[in-house]
């Protein structure tokens, strides 16, 4: 079935849905309070001037500053190691919080027949634009619950693209599958990126439907998940979105089987560790939410990160997220480097669009104080790592001019110890499943990884920061091996940035040692774009 125009007799907005939606707009989930307001902000505005006061001590202490420039070089310094400092400590923090307890499927009462649930009405929605996977929609659609109906929202602008999908819905129809036809359905446009296609769905053509399940075009849920998300849903009059855990496909890549397991490790800690703190967060996909729950927000914010942005509409109106870790969707890993760079810049320009949305988030107090810390500091990451890139660069510019020392290995070690914490629960898997030599590897690789997409990161920090639009870029699907020639023009930014570092490290101080940073980003990036995509050892 094929759907391509408006049906609802009023698409200007989304309007609530028959069923409930326990919607408490103005109450929200934090708690009233003298100190509600201020609370988080004052707090993280004083932990970081500690920390700061602290590394710029440690900084006097070793480099001893003479000039006005290196005061100023090493004062910057400090701040920007003070607030990575604090970025490091919320990942170690949802680290440890995701060790306190195991995360069962929130007690027995979502595991119990509901008979009554089987009249309602679910949409699985596939959203698609140029990366269509039949089979994978083929098999996400045998769903046991009776009344789940399979769509996709078919942004691809290639002809070829579009005819798969047609063909594949007319199939299903021809072969009158018992999970049903497949709709399809299209748009005038493709403004409000992925949240704008959803809305299209919810506004146009989703009478008659209580929920729905979001997954992407590369992801499959298993035959239970509709019945059993149901019920979680339905455990709790708060509960808006239920968030299952998302794990990747092996792969065929030596990229994928490298890192599939860090990816997986480090967003089942962190899921884990916000589900403890009571701060679940939707994900984007692997995910049923109540149609009622999100009109009554006013549906999916058409920004980048729409997931994010949603958890927060969702908990300013007192409805919450619950994770369920045993409830799986399997989708695909970045096959390569560039895969993964695509998806990082994308992640990052998404995160600054947000924080220029909501400028006021440590101070609303419909939200909880930890929602928030988590919530800014999460997307404040990338331009951390930024500013703490630039000014350190800086900082050694300065020490080399002077011939003072650089960076003391105590704060150095700090930094490395906490931006390591996204590598550990895959490495202790390592050393457990393979020995410590192994996991030593893993976090030297794995850091690297990271160190290399520092250039990536602040591109898309200048861009949005610069009133450029943020982009919302499909993640490319297809393996993608490169010769040195390709590798080389694809990382034309980062050996931009080495050259130039190098060049003002020879003029301003004589000595190409304060550019070495850029150097390893540069080496790294290529190295991962040349290896990256090849085949998986055996």
């Amino acid at each position: 079935m094929l759907t391509t125009g408006p049906d609802d007799p009023n698409p200007d907005e989304l309007r609530p849905h028959r069923r409930r939606s326990h919607d408490r707009s103005g109450q929200g989930e934090g708690r009233p309070g003298p100190l509600s307001a201020l609370g988080p902000a004052l707090a993280l505005a004083v932990a970081w001037a500690v920390l700061a006061t602290v590394a710029w001590l440690v900084l006097v202490a070793a480099t001893r500053p003479a000039t006005p420039m290196t005061w100023t070089t090493t004062a910057l310094a400090a701040a920007a190691i003070a607030a990575a400092w604090l970025v490091g400590i919320r990942a170690a923090v949802l680290l440890v919080a995701a060790t306190r307890r195991s995360h069962p499927s929130v007690g027995m009462r979502a595991r119990r027949p509901r008979p009554e649930l089987d009249d309602l009405v679910v949409a699985l929605l596939c959203t698609t634009a140029d990366d269509f996977r039949a089979d994978a929609v083929e098999r996400s659609m045998r769903q046991t619950h009776p009344r789940t109906r399979t769509v996709v929202l078919d942004d691809s602008r290639g002809a070829e693209t579009r005819a798969a999908v047609d063909a594949f819905a007319a199939g299903t129809a021809a072969a009158g599958s018992a999970a049903g036809a497949v709709q399809v359905v299209r748009r005038a446009d493709r403004t409000g990126f992925k949240a704008g296609n959803i809305n299209n769905y919810l506004r146009h053509h989703a009478q008659g439907v209580d929920a729905v399940v979001i997954i992407d075009a590369d992801q499959e849920i298993g035959p239970d998940f509709v019945r059993t998300a149901l019920r979680h849903l339905h455990a709790s009059p708060e509960v808006a979105v239920v968030q299952g855990a998302i794990r990747s496909r092996r792969g065929e890549t030596q990229f994928v089987r490298d890192f599939r397991g860090m990816f997986d490790a480090h967003l089942r800690a962190i899921s884990a560790g916000r589900a403890w703190f009571g701060i679940a967060a939707f994900d984007g996909r692997g995910a049923l939410l109540d149609v009622g729950a999100v009109r009554a927000a006013g549906g999916f914010p058409e920004v980048v990160t729409e997931d994010a942005a949603l958890t927060l509409q969702l908990a300013r109106r007192g409805r919450t997220v619950r994770y369920v870790p045993d409830l799986v969707s399997v989708e695909d890993a970045p096959t390569d480097y560039t895969a993964f760079t695509t998806q990082f810049g994308k992640f990052t320009e998404g995160a600054m669009q947000l924080l220029g949305r909501d400028r006021g988030l440590l101070l609303d107090t419909r939200l909880r104080p930890a929602r928030r810390l988590d919530v800014f500091l999460n997307l404040a990451s990338p331009l951390v790592g930024s500013v703490m890139m630039v000014a350190l660069f800086g900082f050694a510019l300065a020490a080399a001019a002077e011939r003072m020392p650089g960076v003391p290995v105590a704060l150095g070690a700090s930094l490395g110890i906490l931006g390591s914490v996204p590598l550990l629960p895959e490495a202790i898997r390592s050393s457990r499943h393979s020995g410590p030599v192994t996991a030593c590897l893993f976090l030297l690789r794995g850091g690297l990884l990271y160190a290399s997409v520092a250039i990536v990161t602040l591109r898309a920090v200048l861009r949005v920061g610069l009133g450029v639009r943020a982009r919302f870029v499909v993640t490319p699907k297809a393996n993608d091996r490169t010769g040195l020639g390709t590798a080389v023009r694809r990382r034309r930014p980062e050996l931009a940035a080495a050259t130039a570092s190098i060049l003002a490290a020879v003029l301003l101080t004589g000595t190409v040692a304060p550019a070495g940073v850029f150097c390893v980003v540069a080496a790294t990036a290529v190295g991962y774009t040349l290896i990256g995509g090849r085949p998986a050892r055996s």
